[in-house]
């Protein structure tokens, strides 16, 4: 992947991922969340019909497991960070290892929101 095809498919990323977050937005009308979905669906077409649609789908997969899984990931991304360390193949090409921090930022906001204290009445 040339280095300005990988620097659209991120910029990209991180207006659909943006996109698609303002769906949660406080007075979101259903036709404003049909219309957000439609166009990240072409935002999604578009890579995903192109010569790069497995680094876009790597990306994605990415961001879902950042997302649900983030402490797995921080593990797997420190794993692949020690064997690099060490001059071992981690498995993953460079784009793909820029895909992982990528999606670990994007879901960083998330993590912090979801780790909130418990609040329970007595």
């Amino acid at each position: 992947m040339e280095s300005e095809h990988e620097e659209a498919m991120r910029a990209e990323f991180t207006a659909r991922t943006k996109l698609m977050d303002s769906i949660y937005a406080p007075g979101v009308t259903e036709d404003r969340c049909n219309q957000i979905c439609d166009d990240v669906d072409v935002v999604d077409e578009r890579w995903t019909q192109g010569p790069h649609s497995a680094q876009w789908q790597y990306l994605s997969d990415c961001h879902t497991d950042w997302r649900d899984r983030p402490e797995t990931m921080q593990r797997f991304l420190d794993n692949v960070e020690h064997n690099r360390a060490r001059g071992w193949d981690a498995g993953l090409d460079e784009v793909q290892r820029r895909s992982q921090y990528q999606a670990r930022e994007l879901t960083a906001p998330q993590r912090i929101r979801r780790r909130g204290p418990v609040q329970r009445e007595r």
